[in-house]
């Protein structure tokens, strides 16, 4: 199965970085882009269409996105592992949580990273780790907002802000923690390929957008309801 993870932070003229404020939106040097270049990106890129919605949820941060997977994935609608196309501007990977990249793959120790991750919060910087280390994801692909790529980064600062930010949630625990591993260590295919390259023939089961607000500043808003467009809410 296939799903398609949106951030509204991908629909911006530049990386967006948190400030690291509770509940402070990004300033007028950061601007999202038009209706009809947002359209043509979900229509010509990911092959959508208002008059064919795909199910899905609009969601205010990447935990919804998680708590959305399991959700379906505890309904049977959503069978793992499946395929994941993350199109956002920041690549969600947390390597503390054991994770590692060889040759293409994402490999994970499913016990040790579950070990660890039992003792972090899940946040916009960590949560496709988690979803990982649960055995969820079968291939990632990461559509970046950058043109000219890096390596994955070692650490992702975006992460450390978040988890800063939300040490004080720490004693909130999540009842998808208590998942049993499916196997003890995998390689998840990975690849990231550059959005103006990115172009897809297969339908989508799911989608999910995230509005993201500490990464977006408040004009992103008048976008949710364009991508809402090509979506049916459940």
């Amino acid at each position: 199965m296939r799903f398609l993870d949106l951030d509204l932070d991908f629909f911006l003229n530049k990386n967006a970085y948190c400030s690291g404020c509770d509940g402070r939106r990004l300033g007028s040097e950061y601007k999202p882009w038009s209706v009809s270049k947002v359209r043509r990106f979900l229509e010509d890129r990911c092959g959508l269409s208002p008059s064919a919605p795909v199910q899905g949820r609009t969601v205010e941060s990447h935990g919804g996105v998680l708590d959305f997977w399991h959700t379906l994935i505890e309904s049977g609608r959503l069978r793992i592992p499946f395929e994941v196309i993350h199109i956002d501007a920041h690549p969600d990977l947390w390597v503390g949580g054991g994770l590692y990249l060889t040759s293409g793959f994402l490999h994970i120790d499913s016990g040790r990273g579950l070990a660890i991750l039992k003792k972090k919060p899940v946040h916009s910087g960590n949560y496709l780790t988690f979803a990982i280390v649960y055995g969820w994801v079968g291939s990632l692909l990461w559509i970046p907002l950058l043109k000219h790529l890096k390596d994955l980064p070692k650490w992702d600062g975006d992460a450390r802000t978040a988890l800063m930010r939300l040490k004080k949630k720490k004693d909130k625990s999540s009842p998808i923690r208590d998942l049993s591993m499916v196997e003890r260590e995998r390689g998840v295919p990975f690849k990231i390929l550059p959005w103006y390259k990115f172009r897809t023939s297969e339908a989508f089961d799911y989608m999910v957008l995230s509005r993201s607000s500490d990464f977006t500043p408040p004009e992103s808003d008048g976008l949710i309801t364009v991508v809402e467009g090509y979506m049916k809410q459940i």
